[in-house]
């Protein structure tokens, strides 16, 4: 094998694999199967002029040259099965060959033509410099009339290439400019091995480089139909170009230093002149090499600026604007997907994001009629979280078929979507983007996959972000309102002392402006709130159930208030926040409770009241009648005088008492003692006891029985647990009252008006009915009760009482065995004597 051999015997070969490599690629595409017997055609036409031009033989040269010709015109018609084939990849050959049938008659009879003495008389060897050179011997004519047919051919080509890329879109339009642009290299390299390097270098050298220029058009031919990874024909023509210019560039670079070096040094170093001359320009294209990429990278967007696809530099600083604000998820899928749909140029952008058992539709917002919801056991998805990679619908059409790829080619097909983008986040499938095709038609190459991947990565990120910022709106939002519509007012102050949350409740109990006193100084609070706020401060420790009554415009506002502290993560205290309930009606109501429950119980002290009032009635009208007939006796009148006097004084007592009793007042605390309080109470209940035949226990184990209290409305308390223990007890039984005196250890109150050290307890226990456990928790509500008649407010005005005077009151009860009130007061004693109550 000789040099000038090789140069065939590669591009043969390298055209042999290129076409078995695309037939590979997928058998079963009819556009594979076309190329592969385009590369057949390649192979032979090479082949044929190999040995035609190489050998010695007269007949074998002339058989070479014919089967050449003919090669030509079975290349032009191999190439228009491609181009159909592309046109009509679902059909097959049958359908394939009838579009055919003229470019198969015209072909046969070409070839037909190629084997007559019409076209080629024969072959003369010549002798140059001793070697044997075929020179074929044309008939003019026929040669005319071949070339004119093989010129139409290849316009016919053009003209159908042209108008099939204008009806064509996505990768059916890609395949086919792939073809065109193959042509072109192919004159491109043609036209510059030509009239190009031949100035530059032997025509022995650059004839080496001739059969390549096929296998130039084969390479980019390959890669437009059968590269799954497809880069766009605009950014192909780019990066072409770019090259291409900078081939130019350097080539005359190198050129221009040779020609200069071996000029100046010519006459000087003679034949070392043309070797230091290549030196000098390798190295000046090795300096140039860096700055003058970058230029022609410029220059091939400049001249191919209608034609570039997603811009990546523009649409990432606008995403990652995007991506970086601070915003609702909501708000940055829709701003997110019209940039991506401005960049990929087109009009159709969903996104899904992972719920439970399905993949969502989150942007367009979904409705009734226009929802996706994609299950995960989905193939789309399966496909993506098995690959990792993009789907893109034109590539699935280049890969071997399988089932599985049918039904996502089906899927996609069904929805409109060109492309599948996975939303990754730590390897896992948080969402997916859908990209419809583009508005221009053309393909979604490599580069825009690349940057979409980018973006749909920085995307995951941001989603996860928007997520917790809208979950912290909604907390906000959720807080804000639940906040503004609380019954209670809600005042929270920083621990530097500004307030910085008020409520419209809390407004409207102060009478301020919510909007004007946030961020103001405490100062500006009512004196009562203002003071338990600066000792929860100071102190450190919540404050509960304080009734406060403060000055409110013109009114008087009773609340009950409770504040407490919070504190940060690390347990920093950041404030103090107090809860206000207005009460203001709740007293008022009470207080008429208050009254109609005495009333109410004179009612029930009537029976027994006019009994006690009775007995000396009795005693006066008898010594009135025994008046007249013994006033003569001194003893007698003695007697009556001392009666009656003691008689009055006692009727006296027990309308006073009754009297106090009834008669409606604010409370008025003085030192009183809790034993005398209890006889009074047993006294006007003692009828019920005995008509009820209840037997009455006491035990005062209280040595020191001294409060502070108003004596009306503890003797209220007594009498309502009097009585509820005597109606409890229908067939007889026991009532036991007894005090005792504790330690704030041993019995703790919530409040104190003593030193709080001490705890006076009085216990109020029958043996009757009993209360059931669930309704013990419900006994002081008000309006509750567990009789057939009454209003259920006794033991609610009992409760509130008690409260009032820094005590409270606990239960025991078993149903059938009886009931135990505990009331707990603060013990106070006092030095001077205390007046009897």
């Amino acid at each position: 094998m000789n040099s000038s051999a090789i140069p065939f015997v590669l591009a043969i070969a390298t055209q042999s694999a290129l076409g078995l490599a695309v037939f590979q690629a997928n058998p079963r595409k009819i556009s594979n199967q076309c190329f592969l017997l385009l590369t057949g055609v390649i192979a032979g036409w090479l082949a044929s002029l190999h040995y035609g031009l190489n050998t010695n033989n007269a007949g074998v040269a002339e058989f070479c040259m014919r089967a050449a010709s003919a090669a030509g015109i079975l290349f032009l018609t191999s190439l228009n099965l491609l181009r159909l084939s592309i046109r009509q990849r679902q059909k097959g050959w049958p359908a394939l060959l009838r579009r055919s049938r003229l470019w198969l008659l015209g072909a046969a009879a070409v070839i037909g033509f190629c084997l007559t003495t019409w076209f080629l008389k024969g072959v003369q060897l010549s002798d140059v410099d001793g070697i044997a050179v075929p020179s074929p011997i044309y008939y003019r004519p026929g040669v005319y009339l071949y070339g004119s047919v093989f010129s139409g051919a290849i316009i016919a080509l053009a003209v159908s290439g042209w108008r099939d890329l204008r009806e064509t879109v996505g990768g059916e339009r890609a395949e086919l400019a792939f073809v065109l642009i193959g042509g072109l290299s192919m004159l491109a390299l043609s036209l510059l091995l030509t009239f190009g390097l031949r100035f530059f270098v032997n025509p022995s050298l650059w004839r080496i480089f001739a059969p390549f220029r096929v296998v130039l058009f084969s390479l980019v031919v390959a890669y437009g139909i059968a590269t799954r990874k497809i880069m766009d024909v605009g950014s192909f023509l780019r990066r072409a170009m770019s090259y291409a210019v900078l081939a130019v560039y350097l080539l005359a670079l190198y050129g221009l230093v040779w020609w200069l070096v071996d000029a100046v040094l010519n006459e000087v170093l003679a034949q070392q002149a043309q070797t230091f001359a290549h030196v000098t320009a390798a190295i000046a294209v090795a300096f140039a090499m860096a700055p003058a990429r970058g230029l022609s990278q410029r220059l091939a967007d400049r001249l191919f600026i209608s034609s570039r696809g997603l811009d990546f530099r523009t649409t990432m600083n606008q995403a990652a604007a995007i991506l970086n604000s601070v915003t609702t998820l909501g708000d940055l899928l829709e701003r997110f997907a019209k940039t991506i749909g401005q960049a990929a140029n087109t009009e159709r952008v969903i996104i899904l994001l992972a719920q439970k058992d399905v993949y969502g539709q989150h942007y367009p917002p979904p409705t009734r009629e226009n929802r996706i919801e994609l299950p995960n056991d989905h193939p789309l998805l399966a496909y993506l979280k098995s690959a990792g990679q993009p789907i893109v619908l034109d590539e699935l059409h280049r890969v071997r078929p399988t089932p599985e790829v049918h039904r996502i080619i089906n899927q996609m097909q069904h929805l409109d979507l060109a492309v599948v983008m996975g939303i990754f986040a730590r390897d896992q499938l948080e969402g997916v983007m859908l990209l419809g095709p583009r508005r221009s038609g053309r393909i979604y190459g490599s580069v825009e996959q690349n940057a979409l991947q980018v973006l749909c990565g920085q995307l995951a990120v941001a989603i996860e972000n928007a997520e917790l910022f809208t979950e912290v709106q909604n907390a906000k939002l959720y807080n804000e309102t639940l906040l503004e519509n609380l019954t209670t007012g809600v005042i929270a102050v920083s621990a530097n002392g500004k307030i910085t949350v008020f409520n419209n409740e809390a407004g409207q109990i102060t009478e301020l402006n919510p909007r004007e006193i946030i961020d103001q100084s405490l100062e500006n609070l009512p004196e009562e709130i203002r003071e338990l706020l600066r000792e929860t401060l100071r102190s450190r420790r919540g404050q509960e159930n304080n009734e406060l009554t403060f000055a409110s415009g013109e009114r008087a506002v009773s609340v009950r208030a409770s504040s407490s502290i919070f504190h940060d993560q690390e347990g920093r205290i950041l404030g103090a926040l107090m809860v206000l309930t207005d009460i203001t009606a709740l007293k008022r109501l009470e207080q008429q409770i208050r009254r109609s429950d005495r009333l109410a119980s004179l009612g029930t002290l009537s029976a027994g009241m006019a009994h006690e009032i009775k007995n000396p009635l009795v005693s006066i009208k008898t010594f009135a009648q025994l008046l007249p007939e013994r006033y003569l006796d001194s003893d007698f009148r003695e007697t009556f005088s001392n009666l009656i006097g003691h008689e009055i004084d006692r009727i006296d007592t027990l309308v006073n008492q009754l009297l106090r009793f009834a008669r409606p007042a604010k409370p008025h605390l003085k030192p009183l003692h809790v034993h005398d309080l209890l006889e009074k109470s047993l006294m006007l209940v003692g009828h019920r006891l005995y008509q009820k035949e209840i037997k009455l226990t006491r035990s005062w184990d209280a040595n020191v029985d001294t409060i502070r209290a108003d004596a009306d409305q503890i003797e209220q308390v007594f009498l309502n647990f009097f009585l509820n223990a005597i109606e409890a007890m229908k067939g007889g039984g026991e009532l036991t009252v007894a005090t005792e005196i504790g330690s704030a250890n041993e019995w703790t109150i919530s409040g104190s008006n003593g030193d709080g050290q001490e705890i006076l307890r009085v216990t109020i226990r029958d043996n009757g009915e009993g209360i059931r456990r669930e309704d013990i928790p419900h006994v002081f509500d008000p309006f509750f009760t567990t009789k057939d008649y009454g209003t259920g407010l006794g033991l609610s005005v009992v409760h509130g009482i008690i409260q009032e005077h820094g005590g409270q009151i606990e239960v025991e009860s078993d149903v059938s065995k009886g009931t135990a009130f505990h009331i707990l007061l603060p013990l106070v004693r006092f030095n001077q004597e205390v007046a009897a109550a």
